[in-house]
């Protein structure tokens, strides 16, 4: 039975959408169908287990700059996120005011200071093997999103970081390759103009994945990844009881992990939204609504058990 992109789109009613869907993703072809549907036998291929005789330092140090005085939830959603995905260290940059919090609720977080974070220069970031920046910061960060995007790593941006790109499309130029934009559809439409239809939407996405080199994860009912080359990979993961604030905030803390622990950009992008979304799967049965935090909890079980 052929798959269309109609099944994952809202606007049902354009013929462009019966575009058939491929099953599976890319195997590293030279001619990738455009729209593929990500499926459990690409995680399985993809994801590599732990491996004996390592140690923290085998899967990363992950550094999440996040967080105000009046929305460090966000922040530490993140890097809780972060956390139980698998980074073997992980470093959250949030103001003063919020070390009591981050001591108390994760214990096994390092903090770095906001003010000791804008004094580093770029060659002292080698010590982390990624960066996200966003959740919950305030729009009022350009000179600290600015310096980040000065530092040449690729990053994950999300959240209030989206916005300020939005105020400043310069700083579009400024991005790193390979780095990893993480928008909703309000986000999406605030960075890269207003759209009528999700089909126009994923067009425009495609378009701006290929002209900055890039990957964005398009977050819908059924994300999108769209990679650097313009390949759309279609998340099947995900369900109803997950529609709560902090989710985003958790997807970035998830997908910022992963490339951590070594994987590239997009196969993180894929591991994260689908492990994300299959997480709230495994709970949806006992469940009618999640929040962020259940489902990272339950993230560290979902990546184990699965085939």
């Amino acid at each position: 039975m052929a798959i269309y992109l109609s099944d994952y789109l809202p606007d049902t009613d354009d013929d462009s959408l019966r575009q058939i869907v491929a099953r599976g993703i890319d195997k590293g072809g030279k001619r990738p169908q455009p729209f593929q549907l990500i499926e459990s036998d690409d995680i399985s291929r993809l994801f590599k287990p732990r491996q004996p005789f390592s140690h923290k330092g085998t899967y990363g140090h992950a550094l999440i700059i996040a967080g105000a005085e009046e929305t460090m939830g966000a922040a530490l959603i993140s890097a809780k996120a972060c956390l139980h995905a698998g980074a073997g260290l992980t470093s959250l940059s949030i103001p003063s005011s919020g070390l009591t919090a981050l001591n108390t609720a994760m214990p096994e977080v390092m903090f770095l200071d906001r003010k000791s974070l804008q004094k580093i220069a770029g060659n002292d970031f080698k010590k982390y093997q990624a960066i996200a920046i966003g959740p919950g910061l305030g729009k009022d960060q350009k000179q600290l999103l600015n310096h980040i995007l000065g530092v040449g790593m690729s990053i994950v941006i999300d959240a209030d970081a989206l916005n300020i790109l939005a105020e400043d499309p310069k700083l579009l130029n400024k991005l790193p390759k390979n780095s990893i934009l993480t928008p909703h559809m309000k986000e999406f439409d605030t960075l890269f103009g207003t759209h009528k239809t999700w089909w126009g939407r994923l067009q425009t996405a495609i378009s701006k994945a290929k002209e900055y080199e890039i990957v964005i994860v398009l977050k819908n009912e059924r994300t999108f990844i769209i990679g650097q080359n313009g390949t759309v990979s279609i998340n099947p993961t995900g369900n109803p009881t997950m529609a709560q604030g902090g989710m985003g905030d958790a997807l970035t803390g998830i997908i910022t992990a992963f490339i951590a622990q070594g994987f590239n950009e997009k196969t993180a992008a894929i591991l994260g939204v689908y492990f994300h979304g299959k997480s709230g799967d495994d709970l949806s049965a006992d469940h009618n609504s999640l929040t962020a935090s259940e489902v990272i909890l339950q993230l560290s079980k979902t990546i184990k058990h699965h085939p």
